[in-house]
């Protein structure tokens, strides 16, 4: 992920992801209660969850919701 204004050369996708075209995972190293809180502290909408899902480390649950280019994300806690 690069930062706006961030010369980074010419170390990027190609061709380029548009906006709102990816969709990303990230683990929530809190519980899932504090992810709804964090979120809601940002007055960031949840599109979906909290919703039992199976990541790359067994049973979680994500919460899902949108960057402002559109782009899915998600945020899994693992117990």
């Amino acid at each position: 992920m690069h930062g706006p204004g961030l010369d980074i050369g010419r170390l990027v996708a190609r061709p380029p992801v548009a906006p709102g075209g990816s969709d990303l995972c990230f683990v929530w190293s809190g519980t899932v209660e504090e992810v709804l809180a964090h979120l809601r502290r940002h007055h960031v909408e949840v599109e979906e969850g909290p919703v039992d899902r199976t990541g790359g480390r067994g049973q979680g649950v994500s919460v899902y919701f949108r960057d402002p280019d559109g782009s899915l994300l998600e945020l899994i806690t693992y117990q």
